[in-house]
């Protein structure tokens, strides 16, 4: 059989899914042919279709978030209109909001959960010609019917799966021969309730049908970066566990065993008090350049009651002084413009942060995900005014009692600048640089001037 992956990435950065890389891993494994189309605009429609006849798979699959839902029902709508291939839509908007296929007549089915046993029942069903309609983990859509199957169990053991195929994303397509700095995930599962995560909404869904919080065995993922560099060359690599630091015995035996099979270094996530003394001396022996921290608000009553994250701003301060003395470079995330923001609270997160001396940092507008705690209550509270946005990165959603969308929008654009320009002047430079890009980039008339001005900034900072 013949499958196509869609992997519509309208306005993110996104460099590959690694749901898609699973599943794809799962299918060929059982000697099914895959075929992956990346959408960064929907321009590329034709593309797609002109792909979809040249190749003419038995199938098509769609990964997509709740930032990429509209679009992924619009390519949707775009291919029916031409073919009658089946069409089956994941990934965590769908897991979380599965009666979406009552109201789009272009999906003929809905993965309500993880995806790599059910999609490979259902597709050998499909080539054997057997009735796919009471395939576990999944809805259908049979004629005007809706066809709602029981949920599957988790996996219960991730060393079983494959590794994920990355080689049909076009960033390792592109890269093979050269240098790249690849993401891994060794894990499943967070056990923290975060509010505005998707994490606590997806447990729910999943209560009684596994364990949550999963592993790979260390062994496993180190045979999984040794898979990956027989095929392409890295020095450093970047670990998306959400907590990486949660399973202590899993993180000694990692740092233990990464240096003795590899020359290479690692950056992780990390969450304030779950980390002791012994694994961030394991973790800088290791091989550990970086460790990431969650601080999203410096406020501690907005971060505990807003965000759901009962964490002090003293034990963040301490793991930052701890990581610095053991000489690990730090990295700090931080959100903007969650409900009860004031511009007090921005001045917050900006002085905990100049406090910290971060060597990078991550700052987003708060996105209320659906299906969220967090997300329903800011549509119960009516501070939703647009319904939709295709990035979190620059602009609010929101409209809210306690600071303007024009005040969060400024606040995200310049708490870089406002955080380097006392401790990092060079990098201080380079943000007013990187607004001033933007600024030639909006304003066509002024582009001469603007790309002067961007000149200049350039050769001063060589100087």
């Amino acid at each position: 059989m013949k499958i196509l992956f869609i992997f519509p990435q309208v306005g993110s950065a996104g460099l590959w899914s690694v749901g898609i890389a699973s599943m794809s891993a799962v299918l060929k494994k059982a000697g099914h042919e895959v075929d992956l189309f990346e959408i960064d605009d929907l321009k590329q429609q034709a593309d797609l279709l002109r792909r979809i006849k040249e190749n003419q798979p038995d199938a098509i699959g769609i990964s997509t978030n709740s930032h990429q839902f509209l679009y992924a029902r619009k390519i949707a709508r775009t291919i029916k209109e031409v073919c009658q291939i089946p069409i089956f839509v994941g990934g965590v908007h769908i897991i979380l909001f599965p009666n979406s296929l009552e109201k789009e007549e272009a999906f003929d089915g809905v993965c309500l959960g993880e995806g790599e046993e059910a999609f490979l029942e259902l597709i050998n069903k499909m080539q054997k010609g057997e009735d796919y309609f009471n395939t576990k983990n999944f809805w259908f859509r049979n004629d005007n019917k809706i066809i709602k199957n029981e949920p599957m169990g988790l996996v219960g053991n991730l060393d079983e799966l494959p590794f994920p195929d990355r080689h049909i994303f076009r960033y390792f397509i592109k890269y093979r021969q050269k240098e790249i700095m690849p993401r891994f995930i060794f894990s499943r599962g967070c056990p923290f309730n975060c509010t505005y995560c998707c994490n606590h909404a997806l447990k729910q869904k999943y209560a009684g049908l596994g364990k949550y919080l999963r592993f790979r065995s260390v062994d496993k993922a180190i045979e999984e970066i040794r898979d990956l560099k027989q095929n392409y060359n890295f020095r450093h690599i970047k670990l998306d566990d959400d907590t990486f630091s949660l399973n202590k015995n899993w993180l000694l035996e990692f740092c233990d065993k990464l240096p003795k099979n590899f020359d290479m270094t690692f950056e992780c996530n990390i969450r304030p008090g779950s980390v002791d003394d012994e694994s961030l001396a394991a973790l800088k022996a290791g091989g550990c350049s970086m460790i990431k921290v969650g601080i999203e608000s410096g406020n501690e009553l907005l971060r505990k009651e807003a965000l759901g994250r009962s964490i002090s701003n003293q034990d963040i301060i301490e793991l930052f002084k701890k990581a610095k003395k053991l000489g690990l470079k730090t990295y700090s995330f931080n959100i903007i413009g969650i409900p009860g923001e004031t511009k007090k609270s921005v001045k917050e997160a900006v002085d905990l942060n100049v406090q910290l001396r971060p060597d990078f940092m991550q700052v987003s507008v708060f996105y209320p995900y659906p299906g969220t705690t967090l997300g329903e209550r800011c549509q119960k509270e009516g501070l939703i005014r647009n319904d939709s946005a295709d990035t979190y990165f620059k602009k609010s959603i929101l409209e809210l009692p306690t600071i303007s969308k024009k005040e969060i929008e400024s606040a995200v654009k310049n708490f870089k600048f406002n955080i380097y320009k006392h401790y990092d002047v060079k990098k201080a430079v380079l943000e007013k640089k990187e607004q001033l890009k933007d600024f030639v980039v909006s304003k066509p008339r002024l582009r001469f001037f603007a790309r002067f001005i961007y000149k200049l900034v350039g050769s001063l900072l060589k100087i």
